[in-house]
């Protein structure tokens, strides 16, 4: 069994997340994801990149519910650090995020 790494609880609950960051040449990224879970101190989601530990990144969370449209829902911006990654099989990108306060 693998221990457990987070100091606070999280949702396991799929909401929709539009994420911002810059590579090490400062040229601008942007994509949709989902969030696989979702607590007080981060999030967990997959990229259709590679990420690195310690990117900045700049978030939108969507509190949508299935079936509802998610441009009425309500949002929530953070900013973010890019804590773990694992890369995929399919080549998609796990990642975590801590939330910067």
């Amino acid at each position: 069994m693998q221990a457990e790494r987070r100091r606070k609880d999280r949702m396991e609950y799929a909401l929709p997340v539009s994420i911002r960051g810059s590579e090490e040449g400062g040229r601008e990224y942007r994509f949709e994801a989902v969030a696989r879970n979702i607590g007080a101190g981060g999030l967990c989601a997959f990229a259709p990149r590679k990420m690195k530990i310690g990117e900045k990144l700049s978030l939108r969370v969507r509190f949508a519910h299935p079936g509802n449209r998610s441009a009425q829902a309500a949002e929530v911006s953070a900013r973010g650090l890019v804590v773990r990654t694992e890369d995929r099989p399919t080549g998609l990108c796990l990642f975590a995020v801590a939330f910067l306060f």
